[in-house]
């Protein structure tokens, strides 16, 4: 077993410098979070089993808990942990075996990375669970906090909120990152922060928001092929660029026995991406009615033919930014 050890970087210091104001931005220059000039393998598939998150390179980084809520981006893992007492911490565990414990207290729903993993975003809750949420971008190439902005997601007047109540009504949330540019789903507005300066503004050009959640069809790299707009029910076709579509299919083994609760359903299944110009991507589901968990598929060009991405096969979890295994812009 790999061996671990821990560290704790103090972002507290940071956090009282640049919180307690509405500003448009504030970013904490200091180099603050866990950095590196040699980030992990990002692009490609990445899922979790037991504690083992899995990269596309065939590296596999080790948690101290069960995969949970987790993005990769930087140096290695960054995710939610519960300690014994059931208090929640935003943790980095590297490929090197380090666990880094940060100040941090993410809404985990809002983690997203830039395809690269450069960037690393979410809203904090600094005051706890309960209390306002602020917008945070970091810089893993430096360590930089190059945002920590309130800007569109409090009240002008915050004396009597009940910021449960407020969240709940008025869902708060990060779209993504694209380019040079963050976009952060406000109470009333979409804000955009420039991550060259920091500044925010609210945004304007919808093409970024489009890109972050591109709609069919999706083309292979290369524009030869396609996956169509996939009607509800329907087999999963790959169109080329000229020429009939082809209906993908998973190789018949009629001495397999039946399917068997928790294993894969390969009677429905969708696409959602491309790994490379022959491969397509998608997902399935284990045969579980109570808690059916996310299976990884590969199909392939020209023919169709479609598998499970070996160590799939009882379900994964997978990034909070990735529900299909691979990044919204790969």
């Amino acid at each position: 077993m790999t061996s671990r050890w821990r560290t704790t970087i103090a972002l507290g210091v940071l956090l009282v410098a640049v919180t307690g104001c509405n500003d448009d931005a504030t970013s904490g220059r200091d180099p603050a979070w866990p950095s590196t000039t040699d980030p992990i393998a990002t692009d490609g598939l990445v899922w979790g089993t037991g504690s083992e998150v899995h990269l596309p390179d065939g590296t596999v980084i080790e948690l101290d808990q069960p995969v949970g809520s987790y993005v990769v981006a930087g140096s290695g893992v960054w995710y939610l942990s519960a300690d014994q007492d059931s208090e929640v911490d935003f943790e980095l565990a590297t490929a090197a075996g380090e666990v880094v414990d940060t100040d941090a207290n993410p809404y985990a729903p809002s983690l997203r990375t830039s395809a690269d993993g450069r960037w690393l975003a979410f809203l904090d809750r600094p005051e706890g669970d309960d209390g306002p949420r602020e917008a945070v971008v970091v810089d893993l190439t430096t360590g930089e906090e190059v945002v920590r902005s309130d800007e569109g997601l409090v009240p002008d007047d915050t004396s009597d909120v009940d910021w449960t109540d407020l969240y709940e009504e008025l869902p708060v949330d990060v779209h993504g990152i694209t380019g040079d540019t963050a976009y952060v789903r406000g109470l009333d507005d979409t804000i955009a922060y420039d991550l060259s300066t920091g500044e925010a503004s609210v945004a304007e050009d919808t093409e970024g928001l489009r890109d972050l959640r591109p709609e069919p069809p999706h083309w292979n790299p290369a524009h030869t092929w396609s996956i169509p707009e996939q009607p509800f029910g329907a087999v999963p076709q790959l169109r080329p660029d000229r020429g009939q579509p082809v209906t993908t299919r998973f190789a018949a083994d009629p001495s397999a026995p039946p399917a068997l609760p928790g294993s894969p359903d390969l009677d429905s299944w969708t696409l959602t991406g491309w790994l490379d110009d022959t491969t397509a991507v998608g997902l399935t589901s284990t045969l579980d009615d109570s808690d059916p968990r996310p299976v990884l598929i590969t199909c392939t060009v020209p023919d169709g033919e479609c598998e499970v991405v070996p160590g799939n096969e009882g379900g994964v979890t997978l990034p909070v930014d990735r529900p299909w295994g691979i990044h919204p812009q790969a």
